[in-house]
């Protein structure tokens, strides 16, 4: 489905502006296709319009929660700090270094 199905989609909208089925292929087809930031454009378009404006308000919103939605299935998460294994390796560290020094002292 490239830009030809999009556009068949919007148009759908377009002259089909009530029925909420209209809407929902059309953001089904935004959202599986990465393309809601288009979507939005479109709808914001529509704000202009008496007539339109309080479905495009709607439908916007509903973009951004998925949007957002999105943006956080893919955050990564942070790090987690690897405080044992810097322990340990200090603490090695530490003892070869009282280790060179005893052998140091002892063998003068």
């Amino acid at each position: 489905m490239g830009d030809a199905a999009f556009e068949a989609l919007w148009k759908n909208v377009l002259d089909h502006w009530d029925e909420e089925r209209a809407h929902g292929a059309f953001l089904e087809l935004c959202q599986g296709t990465d393309q809601l930031a288009e979507a939005a454009a479109r709808y914001r378009g529509m704000k202009g319009d008496r007539a339109r404006s309080a479905v495009a308000e709607k439908r916007l919103a509903g973009i951004a929660i998925v949007a957002l939605a999105k943006l956080e299935a893919t955050r990564s998460r942070a790090p987690t700090p690897r405080r044992a294994g810097g322990l340990i390796l200090a603490a090695a560290f530490g003892l070869a270094s009282a280790a060179i020094v005893a052998y140091l002292m002892w063998s003068r």
